[in-house]
């Protein structure tokens, strides 16, 4: 069970690569390398490491590790996620969890991957490392080059509570015995570590790699590093991560998992499904961020909903609707759980920079004080959404997001359509429905009835900039063009709605500093603020949208 107890935890960006071959590294020779004037060797290092993992190993298909290492400069716990330039580390200390506990910081970085699946141990890795360092000609480390021997223990998965107590003894003895400069799998029995005594059936794996990880060189480093020792009989392995290499090789599972079937390039299918998995992937990474409370994370979730959402109302034609149209309302439902947060997190911003540009006396405490309760508004909302985030039905909702992209929903007729053809009736479609929000809206009397038409129309500028981002790989500049200025129509727009959230949040805030004796008169113009605001945005409407012409 994860431990529940907050932890202090540091975030870096790892970028490494990984080596596998026969016979030592001669790491002398590695000063020919750009930049690096000296190779020193720095102190060996004896690791032990427990993985973490669910049973049917969800984090690992998704390129995630958890351990819990002791030894080593950096012992303590690591989460790594996959990121855009190498991989993104959590660090937590050795104490934050006992053996067998996850830390609860850890753990809800990847509850949008695990669900509502126990963590357990998986594997015990030991590793002898020996570490070079590469510096410049100040002194400085640009890398550090790792060479490992690595004896892996995988843990029978579906006894992970008996294998957790049985690897959580003491510090391991050097096990570099008998070791050899291959990959080589041999079946034990660790002697009582069964709960009825009779012991649990491991899989030893033993294998030698070098890892180079870039500290401040760039990427170029990391290039010329790979060259060199391709050129000196090292290689890529067919699997990345000792974890990955670790359970394929007890395990004779394949590198790579066949990936499900996919449409052909350039259809209107393929488009949809690329759109969805990326989509999906990026609503999957900020779910670790909303948790964690990172700024502007709530925004980008919602945002990725949206997008989501729009996708599969747009391609209703080509989807079968009893799978997706479910799970678009799920998306709508995930979408109004975040907006509290998200309206009290652009009210704590906007309000108190506004207020701080009051000049008279008696204001100049007010901005201090409208950030303390919108602050407070908003840890209140921003706790009802992470708790929603884990409920049942949002995990269902992941489920059917990773359903859709394993057994695509399309129907095979109108799916094969070629792409562009397709996106353009999408586009024409979606600025028709803009250009009769913006007539309704025009047409609506001042006051609440225009308000809320103009967010209509702010929706479906949305839902048409969401349909030109699809478009851009098969429409190019006409799209482009047209995503930016939707973007600047939805600007304006959202300039207005805010306007509008404020102006219906301010009573309630002077409501609330009056009953505890402060001043008010600056309340009320902020309110006279928001008045202005959201007419300047209807004067920017008109050109706005005589400047917007569908593609």
């Amino acid at each position: 069970m994860a431990g529940q107890a907050p932890c202090m935890t540091a975030t870096h960006l790892e970028q490494e690569v990984t080596f596998e071959g026969a016979g030592p590294l001669d790491a002398g020779r590695l000063d020919a390398l750009p930049k690096v004037a000296q190779v020193t060797e720095a102190p060996r290092e004896e690791l032990d490491a427990v993985y973490y993992d669910t049973a049917d190993l969800r984090l690992l298909s998704r390129g995630i590790t958890l351990r819990r290492r002791r030894g080593g400069h950096d012992e303590g716990w690591h989460l790594k996620l996959p990121a855009s330039a190498g991989r993104r580390e959590v660090h937590a200390p050795l104490r934050a969890g006992k053996p067998g506990e996850v830390p609860w910081e850890l753990d809800r970085r990847v509850r949008a991957y695990t669900r509502s699946h126990r963590l357990g141990p998986v594997a015990h890795l030991r590793t002898h490392r020996r570490r070079h360092l590469l510096l410049d000609r100040k002194g400085r480390t640009l890398a550090e080059v790792a060479e490992d021997e690595v004896d892996a223990h995988i843990l029978d998965v579906e006894r992970l509570r008996t294998a957790a107590m049985h690897f959580a003894g003491p510090e391991p003895a050097d096990s570099r015995a008998g070791a050899t400069r291959r990959t080589d799998a041999r079946d034990t029995a660790p002697r009582g570590s069964g709960a009825d005594g009779s012991g649990t059936s491991t899989r030893v794996v033993h294998w030698s790699e070098v890892e180079v990880e870039k500290e401040r060189g760039d990427e170029r480093l990391l290039g010329a590093a790979d060259r060199w020792l391709d050129a000196h009989g090292w290689s890529r392995p067919a699997r990345t991560g000792k974890l990955d290499h670790a359970l394929g090789a007890a395990l004779s599972l394949p590198p790579d998992a066949a990936p499900p079937s996919r449409p052909r390039p350039g259809t209107a299918g393929e488009c949809f499904m690329r759109r969805l998995s990326e989509q999906t992937d990026i609503l999957l990474e900020t779910d670790a961020a909303v948790r964690a409370d990172e700024p502007d994370a709530v925004h980008r979730m919602r945002t990725t909903s949206r997008r989501l959402r729009n996708l599969l109302r747009d391609n209703r034609p080509l989807l079968d609707r009893r799978r997706t149209d479910a799970v678009a309302v799920a998306l709508r439902r995930l979408t109004r759980a975040l907006a509290d947060a998200r309206d009290h997190e652009v009210l704590a911003a906007d309000l108190p920079r506004q207020a701080a540009q009051l000049t008279e006396p008696q204001e100049r405490a007010l901005a201090g004080r409208i950030a303390g309760q919108e602050a407070a508004r908003y840890a209140e909302a921003h706790r009802s959404a992470a708790a929603w985030l884990d409920r049942p039905a949002y995990f269902a909702l992941l489920d059917a997001l990773d359903g859709l992209r394993t057994e695509p929903p399309l129907r095979p007729g109108r799916s094969r359509r070629p792409a562009a053809k397709h996106l353009r009736k999408v586009a024409a479609r979606n600025h028709r429905r803009l250009s009769r929000r913006m007539r309704t809206a025009a047409d609506a009397p001042a006051g609440p009835p225009r308000d809320k038409a103009l967010h209509q129309t702010r929706k479906a500028v949305r839902r048409a900039r969401h349909s030109a981002e699809t478009a851009l790989p098969y429409s190019g500049k006409r799209a482009n063009k047209y995503r930016k200025r939707a973007k600047a129509l939805q600007g304006v727009l959202g300039a207005h709605q805010d306007a509008v959230v404020a102006r219906a949040e301010l009573p309630d805030l002077a409501a609330r500093a009056r009953r505890r004796g402060a001043d008010t008169y600056g309340y009320g113009r902020l309110h006279a603020e928001q008045e202005r605001r959201a007419a300047a945005a209807l004067d920017a409407l008109p050109s706005m949208w005589r400047r917007l012409r569908p593609y």
